[in-house]
């Protein structure tokens, strides 16, 4: 038998050895899909790869396992996001009536730091009902307080004076401001508003969880804030503005109700798009 032919007959034999052993005893219990996205949110959420994490997230609403505490977390993420490139698209915006000359570059790309920001909007308020799969009582917050500064980044005021960016600086800016949204929803979500050092403290604790009011004002604050994406002076989308309206105002309802009894069904936002 030819050396290659050994070494294939060699790895099968192995693998099957493995397989077998992998079978017996206490060592033969695997985690589960759940365990998997659940482990792969916080690494990737530890290396500041928000996106990711939202992703993993995704897949675990409705989770007997993890749903309850995925939920506050996956809403946290994608609404600040969302926050964080809007707020990317109003700079470059703003530099856009500053610089004659570049005008087009920084309309290019406001046009798409929006596009970024619905798509995350989007996936936030069709999910934002899920805070009805979470108990009665505090939301659960098991994961770390977000990395960034609540100051606006010194990058930001730089493109809303119409400097066009070096690409380092420009992509340094999407990540800071991104962050800087992100951290200031959380802040907000457990009831210390701009204030990180608090925020911090809460979120430190044993069993960390936020006010169910707080975090359903703070989601409300949100939807709305996010409705002035689909105005007509940005993306000009009426159906989704008053969807987000809609719904910004049925959450600020529920959050002062005990557990949120009822949050309006979002099945109207996939026929918006």
């Amino acid at each position: 038998m030819p050396l290659t032919s050994r070494r294939i007959a060699a790895a099968a034999v192995l693998s099957v050895f493995l397989g077998l052993t992998a079978c017996s005893g206490p060592s033969s219990v695997r985690p589960s899909a759940s365990d998997f996205y659940w482990s792969a949110a916080k690494e990737t959420y530890a290396a500041g790869d928000y996106r990711k994490t939202a992703d993993h997230l995704e897949r675990l609403l409705g989770d007997e396992k993890y749903g309850a505490r995925a939920v506050p977390w996956y809403l946290l993420l994608t609404s600040g996001m969302a926050g964080g490139y809007m707020d990317l698209a109003d700079r470059y915006t703003a530099g856009a009536r500053i610089n004659k000359a570049g005008a087009l570059a920084f309309r290019v790309k406001a046009a798409d730091y929006r596009t970024q920001a619905s798509k995350l909007a989007l996936r936030f308020a069709q999910n934002v009902e899920q805070i009805r799969a979470v108990p009665l009582g505090s939301m659960p917050l098991e994961f770390s307080l977000p990395g960034g500064n609540a100051a606006e980044p010194p990058q930001l005021a730089k493109i809303a004076r119409g400097i066009a960016p070096e690409q380092a600086d420009a992509d340094a800016a999407e990540a800071m401001a991104v962050q800087r949204r992100v951290l200031l929803t959380v802040c907000e979500a457990v009831g210390a508003p701009n204030d990180v050092a608090k925020a911090e403290e809460i979120i430190g604790r044993p069993h960390a969880s936020a006010p169910r009011a707080a975090f359903g004002k703070t989601m409300a604050h949100m939807l709305e804030l996010e409705s002035g994406l689909y105005s007509r002076d940005k993306l000009d989308q009426p159906d989704k503005l008053a969807i987000f309206k809609e719904l910004a105002q049925t959450v600020t309802t529920e959050a002062t109700r005990a557990g949120g009894a009822r949050i309006v069904q979002t099945g109207s936002l996939a026929a918006a798009q």
